[in-house]
């Protein structure tokens, strides 16, 4: 019993995680960027590298927020420590431009 409860509770995590990050990309998709933003961050909180990754972008390149490259830097090292690898790309060039 106590197994599949456990199986049950990681389910819901992981359904809440999608929804978050599902939520931020139809939100960019249709320029709500305040809402965008307020998704990725929960979804990045939960610890999804993409949500982490797709706020970097908007960060780096300026997408509903001031432009932050330190910041979308940051959160690229978030990405890739949850094991989203085009967050440690994005990481890897960030260090090498101004």
């Amino acid at each position: 019993m106590k197994k599949s409860v456990g199986l049950m509770i990681v389910g819901v995590a992981t359904a809440c995680f999608a929804d978050a990050l599902s939520e931020g990309k139809a939100a960019l998709d249709q320029k709500r960027y305040t809402d965008a933003i307020s998704a990725f961050t929960q979804s990045c909180e939960n610890g999804n590298g993409t949500g982490c990754l797709n706020l970097g972008n908007m960060y780096e390149n300026g997408v509903g927020v001031a432009q932050n490259k330190y910041k979308a830097s940051t959160l690229y090292a978030q990405a890739c420590r949850a094991k989203e690898t085009r967050g440690c790309s994005n990481m890897a060039l960030s260090y090498d431009t101004p």
